[in-house]
């Protein structure tokens, strides 16, 4: 019998008593409960007498008056204790099971849990198949079985033929730790936050399927009270301070016990022999092994001799895409096609859904399940599926069929279909979830160099998708990705609706940018493609508008491209009309920035007062819109228009408040800007405090844009801090205002690059 603790009989007995009293509660009726009540009021009447009795009245005053004073304060420090931590903003991926009964890689695994506790970084690298993903996950269980200190990152990418890029791959760690992955603009950017993230919290990151170096060569070498540990295939040459862990082909005895374990013992011992020359036809690999092991578990009947003697006069190649065609040619009809579908794709993996769309199915879990049997398929990260290929020339089976254009079609649909869900939902969770797995998937399908026909309306879907999570991520470079394989996609399609509103986008994203010239061309395209100025729609006067306003002064055409906007929105589009008022109001502030700087201060302030106007009204309507983006731009101008009038109180509540909407937003950039203006603001004080304000512009200075008025003028200000390194502030200025060379500038880009040139 199990010995219970007097402690668990305890808790037993009172769980019991609970629930009877919980059961009979119902019995006691008003009558009881008032019965109950009253009783707590007599006894709370009898012992407010006694107090009374006992303590004089000056100190029941003191107490009267005193007691909801501690009681609040307790309340809130109580309250504030148990405050519970928020919840991760950006999605990560969950630690992959313990892997039990792993054959013949104990050494390696107690290999890597010495190294980790040595050295920084621990690398397992192995020949695909060879199990450096099951190595690693196993000893980072061991160095931790607290799921709240296990860290995961797959870095295998959805292309087949080219690996993640090292940004890319420096994003999904990013996320992984809960640091935003639109903070950085360089992979060497998240380096910092890599240490800040896991210094002293005795994490374990584990970073799997990596393709090269270069993919991870921006990690620190060593986070102290933390671990990081790396498994791939690595296809280029490791520093020569890194001493991986090499996974070799299993020793004969491990494969022996890794094939005996599938096929079982009766039939090992009815020929040891042939078993032996099976591991060894396999190369040692565990992968080959137990796709071997599969498929004579389905074939009890065939002898291991008879496929050794099949196997015997056969190349190594061949000898492997023997064992596969076996595999496949065993396959019922839906699971073969469903396996060829997949080893043909331009993407690497697609999940069960996706899977099921391909077929034109409601579901394809059996043919899945049919398949992952066999070793010809495996689930990767969770619900995904992915064609199993340890050796590069092996062949799937017979070539495409043309009914893979009608399979194609009917994914692009599906996610299209699930990109419009998942966008609507976003910032929640299960939304993140999904964009943050398959955003790379949906970046393959848009730039599949050959769309299916009728595919355009569905790609601009995944595009839209995939730009309202880009935004939210704020990364800004998969946006203008995006737009470009929708581009093109669109272009090869001649859907000339579609090709416009990515023509429009990458427009949007480079003034983001700071590139007004390059954003004009892609303007020109999609303004090409609609002649007629009234058959416009609403984004390309706003687009035009903004051009005009980054590459010149010329006011006019920017307000007649404005006014062009407002008429083109409809009435109830309250984020819109927002964004109209928020440029009118950056044209005002231009205005009598141009006409403070001829002497004309008395016109100037009465364009800021009027510019201050029109952004309380563009700040009420984002509000009602909820649109803190737009809340948060109104909120910035509004800070330069009262740092203009002189209102320097106001100016910091708006920059305050724009920086926290921006922070809510995830809008680095944004934030940024906000740094930039209240190092400007600091820097008119007189007893303004240099080392606070060159913190300001180096937090900033990393998450502004290459290019653009606020990188120049954040530069401008460090030059002028900063003598030792001036000159270098200096070019990188005046490189921040290279979009502008050769063509009109504004009045604050001529000023800003005088003031850079004479440094």
């Amino acid at each position: 019998m199990t010995d219970i603790s007097r402690k668990d009989r305890l808790r037993f007995r009172l769980s019991q008593l609970s629930r009877q009293a919980g059961a009979h509660l119902p019995e006691l009726g008003l009558g009881g409960l008032l019965t109950a009540g009253g009783t707590v009021l007599l006894l709370q009447e009898k012992l407010i007498e006694r107090v009374t009795e006992w303590l004089p009245v000056w100190l029941l005053v003191i107490l009267i008056v005193s007691l909801p004073v501690v009681a609040g304060w307790l309340t809130h420090f109580v309250r504030s204790r148990r405050k519970a931590p928020p919840p991760t903003i950006f999605q990560r991926l969950p630690f992959p099971d313990r892997i039990d009964g792993l054959v013949g890689r104990d050494a390696e695994v107690q290999q890597v849990k010495e190294r980790a506790k040595e050295r920084g970084i621990v690398v397992v690298q192995g020949a695909m198949g060879m199990g450096t993903s099951s190595v690693a996950t196993l000893a980072t269980w061991d160095l931790t079985a607290d799921a709240r200190k296990q860290r995961y990152a797959d870095l295998r990418g959805p292309d087949r033929d080219h690996a993640e890029t090292p940004l890319s791959v420096a994003q999904r760690v990013l996320r992984t730790l809960d640091r935003p992955p639109g903070a950085i603009q360089e992979p060497e950017d998240a380096t910092a936050q890599v240490i800040d993230a896991l210094t002293g919290t005795d994490r374990v990151l584990l970073l799997d399927n990596v393709s090269t170096w270069s993919q991870i060569a921006w990690l620190p070498p060593r986070v102290p009270g933390a671990h990081i540990v790396v498994a791939g295939t690595f296809t280029d040459e490791l520093p020569q301070h890194i001493e991986p862990i090499q996974l070799g082909p299993l020793a004969p005895g491990a494969g022996q016990s890794l094939l005996a374990r599938h096929i079982g013992d009766e039939r090992v011992t009815r020929d040891p022999k042939a078993l032996g020359l099976l591991v060894d036809a396999c190369l040692g690999s565990p992968l080959e092994i137990v796709r071997i092991g599969r498929w004579l578990a389905r074939n009890p009947g065939v002898a291991l001799q008879s496929l050794v003697d099949d196997l015997r006069n056969l190349s190594v190649v061949k000898t492997l895409d023997f064992v596969l065609n076996l595999s496949i040619r065993q396959l019922r009809p839906t699971a073969k096609q469903l396996f060829v579908l997949l080893a043909s794709l331009p993407i690497a993996e697609v999940d069960h859904r996706a899977a099921a769309a391909l077929l034109g199915v409601p579901s394809a879990a059996d043919a899945i399940g049919e398949l992952a049997d066999l070793g010809l398929v495996e689930n990767v990260r969770m619900t995904r599926v992915r064609v199993t290929g340890a050796f590069p020339s092996g062949t799937p089976g017979p070539p495409p069929s043309p009914k893979d254009a009608a399979a194609w079609r009917r994914l692009v649909e599906h996610f299209a279909d699930e990109a419009d869900s998942f966008a609507a939902l976003l910032p929640g969770e299960e939304a993140r979830a999904w964009f943050a797995i398959e955003d790379r998937v949906l970046l393959e399908v848009l730039a599949h160099g050959s769309p299916a026909p009728k595919t355009a309306r569905a790609l601009a879907r995944i595009a839209d998708g995939l730009e309202t999570w880009f935004r939210l991520e704020q990364r800004h470079e998969d946006r203008l990705r995006a737009a470009e394989a929708l581009a093109e996609a669109a272009r090869a399609l001649r859907d000339e609706h579609v090709q416009a509103t990515a023509e429009l986008r990458q427009c949007a994203i480079l003034l983001t940018w700071g590139d007004p010239t390059t954003a004009r061309q892609h303007f020109n395209r999609a303004a090409r493609l609609r002649v007629r100025v009234e058959s416009w729609p609403a984004e390309l006067h706003l687009e035009h508008a903004a051009i005009l306003l980054a590459a010149g002064d010329e006011f006019t055409a920017v307000e007649s491209a404005l006014v062009r906007y407002g008429q083109a929105l409809s009435g109830g589009d309250l984020a819109g009309h927002s964004l109209r008022l928020i440029n009118v109001a950056a044209l005002l502030l231009r205005k009598g920035q141009t006409l403070d700087g001829d002497g004309r201060d008395p016109e100037a302030r009465r364009l800021y007062a009027d510019a201050r106007a029109v952004l309380f009204e563009s700040l009420d309507l984002a509000t009602r819109a909820d649109d803190d983006g737009a809340a948060a731009h109104a909120q910035e101008l509004l800070a330069l228009a009262h740092h203009y009038l002189g209102l320097r109180f106001d100016a910091r509540s708006n920059l305050k408040e724009a920086e926290r909407l921006y922070a809510e937003t995830a809008d680095e950039i944004g934030r940024a800007r906000c740094l930039v203006q209240r190092a400007g603001v600091l820097l008119e004080e007189p007893d303004h405090r240099p080392e606070e304000v060159v913190a300001l512009l180096a937090e900033a200075e990393p998450r502004l844009p290459p290019t653009g008025v606020s990188t120049a003028l954040a530069h401008l200000h460090l030059a002028r801090l900063r003598a030792g390194s001036a000159a270098e502030h200096r070019d990188a200025g005046l490189a921040a205002l290279s979009p502008w060379d050769g063509i009109a500038e504004p009045r604050q880009v001529r000023e800003l690059r005088t003031s850079l040139s004479e440094l």
